[in-house]
């Protein structure tokens, strides 16, 4: 069951183990965005993979680009549409390190930035860092990485069926960190499920 439909995907959260979802249905094999062309997710892996210095099997594609429809506990089911983003993990514990200790070390410099960044950086503290990702483009001069980063997704474009999309990226620590934050996701809508059914 490569892509299930929602009716199916609410089944299995109330039937099976959710690591076995994690791991087969949300991080394995060729995402739902990619179906008619496996080819591009395999341009896309190369391309970020090149830039930034790391092999292909260290990013993946996640939520509705993956699945199909939305994951996000606010919006499940919402179809992947052509207006749809795509979001991009890629797993690096030495980039993610970097980017951690730039913010750890901003000091003054933190009040001299954009205050949209500041926010940023809060959000960072209080939320992404503890699941164990960062959100490099969000972070302009106060990662060092950012300017790639941003170079790389925004770079997509020219793979043909990337062209009219959005394409973002968060930088994970290690999958272990990818698996617990959809874990959590997870955990979300299925209680979700059992409020609408109670």
């Amino acid at each position: 069951m490569p892509y299930p439909s929602k009716d199916e995907f609410s089944e299995l959260l109330v039937s099976h183990d959710h690591t076995g979802i994690v791991d087969e249905l949300l991080i394995a094999g060729v995402p739902y965005a990619f179906r008619d062309s496996p080819v591009d997710y395999d341009s896309l892996r190369t391309i970020v993979g090149t830039a930034l210095r790391l092999p292909p099997d260290a990013m993946t594609v996640i939520g509705s680009g993956r699945i199909g429809f939305s994951l996000a506990p606010d919006k499940y089911g919402a179809p992947f549409s052509t207006k749809s983003d795509l979001d991009v993990v890629v797993v690096s514990s030495e980039l993610f390190d970097e980017a951690w200790f730039d913010l750890l070390r901003l000091g003054a410099k933190y009040f001299g930035l954009q205050k949209s960044v500041r926010s940023w950086i809060d959000s960072h503290r209080e939320s992404n860092v503890y699941w164990g990702f960062i959100l490099p483009d969000r972070l302009p001069g106060a990662v060092t990485l950012s300017p790639e980063w941003f170079r790389v997704f925004r770079g997509l474009t020219r793979i043909r069926s990337l062209a009219a999309r959005e394409v973002s990226g968060r930088l994970y620590r290690t999958w272990d960190h990818v698996r617990v934050h959809q874990l959590y996701s997870l955990r979300k809508i299925r209680e979700g499920l059992g409020a609408r059914k109670g």
